[in-house]
């Protein structure tokens, strides 16, 4: 029997997963498919498909028991794991900062990856796109761009990875190349080039498509920061995003690190409940089999389903997306949401606080 069994893989099963197991329970994950981090941004955002405030997050999802005690060690313990994993966050929810998308459009977001900058509102920036990859196009990004920010000098630069392809590459592949040396080589002595041609000297901002790796992300920023002499930053668009896939890897290495059990491909088909607590879930991959656990965690980001439809059972802890449609009204959550949410169901799950009651602070 395992203390507590996560179901689903997404962003907040990992992380419940993980800081569960931090604090000493043998933890399970039981999931089916990828999970929706991989098709997310990576941005930890306050209000996905909206700008808003933490305090506008609160009030939206309906959720006053979040005090700033909670919020600030929920958030706390996300940034600390992020930096003991490799891939720290930065920025402050309580002051979000504006980000450019992959659309040149400008978007406001809580943390960020260290290959994402704030963006400025005045100076001198160049858009970098790459002929491979069709779905960032550095005259778009422009276009858009300029509009919003009329006070910029933009520059839109488009260069070559030197690497034919079968198929139309995506902003991935190019992030996998770019940790190959030469390739990286390649790229930077095109931009010089145009930067010569332009006869531009520094620049406030040289902005990327999702592409600055993936787990050799460090390498390829400074990189490209020190041949450049900018500062770089990646804009973030529609999936697949290297800084969504980064996050994920780095989160899956994790639970495989600490010896969490994982149950891939598996489907939760239904649950033996006897006075109001779950006493086994029975489950399907490549037969039907059963598992045991104290506590569930229901992480799935969509309905309740899998035979676990009743959301008041005792030790049944209903995270992100799942909790219901209040809190998917724009068909996303994710972000900020998820860390708290996550945290919310460690601390109770740990004894820190029980259902229904003012968060105070898990125990640490």
């Amino acid at each position: 029997m395992f203390d507590v069994i996560v179901i689903g893989q997404g962003l907040t099963g990992m992380l419940t997963a993980i800081w569960l197991k931090k604090k000493g329970k043998s933890v399970a994950i039981v999931h089916q498919g990828t999970g929706k981090i991989i098709q997310s941004t990576g941005l930890m955002d306050i209000l996905p498909g909206m700008d808003g405030t933490i305090e506008d997050l609160i009030k939206e999802y309906q959720i006053e028991r979040w005090n700033d005690v909670f919020i600030k060690e929920s958030i706390e313990s996300f940034n600390m794991l992020m930096r003991d994993l490799g891939y720290p966050y930065r920025g402050d929810v309580g002051k979000p900062v504006e980000v450019i998308t992959g659309s040149g459009h400008i978007k406001l977001t809580g943390l960020f990856p260290e290959t994402i900058v704030p963006f400025p509102k005045k100076g001198n920036i160049a858009i970098v796109s790459f002929k491979e990859i069709t779905d960032f196009q550095s005259e778009y990004v422009k276009g858009n761009l300029q509009k919003r920010r009329p006070e910029l000098v933009i520059y839109s630069v488009n260069v070559s990875l030197g690497k034919n392809s079968n198929r139309t590459m995506n902003q991935l592949d190019a992030a996998r190349l770019l940790e190959k040396s030469d390739v990286r080589k390649y790229v930077i002595a095109q931009i010089k080039k145009y930067f010569d041609k332009k006869v531009i000297d520094k620049l406030d901002l040289v902005v990327f498509p999702s592409v600055l790796g993936v787990m050799e992300w460090k390498t390829v920023l400074n990189e490209f920061e020190m041949e450049i002499g900018s500062p770089i930053t990646e804009a973030v668009g529609m999936p697949p995003n290297a800084t969504a896939i980064r996050l994920n890897e780095f989160l899956k290495k994790e639970m495989i690190r600490q010896g969490i059990r994982l149950y891939s491909d598996t489907t939760v088909i239904s649950a033996k409940v006897e006075k109001r607590r779950i006493e086994k879930i029975n489950i399907v991959n490549n037969k039907f089999n059963n598992l045991k656990a104290k506590n569930y965690v229901l992480a799935t980001g969509e309905v309740l389903g899998g035979g676990l439809e009743d959301a008041s059972l005792s030790n049944l802890f209903v995270v992100g997306a799942t909790n219901d449609s209040k809190v998917t009204r724009y068909g996303i959550t994710g972000g900020i949401y998820s860390i708290l949410s996550s945290y919310e169901a460690v601390s109770m799950i740990s004894g820190a606080y029980s259902h229904g009651n003012t968060i105070k602070g898990g125990d640490n």
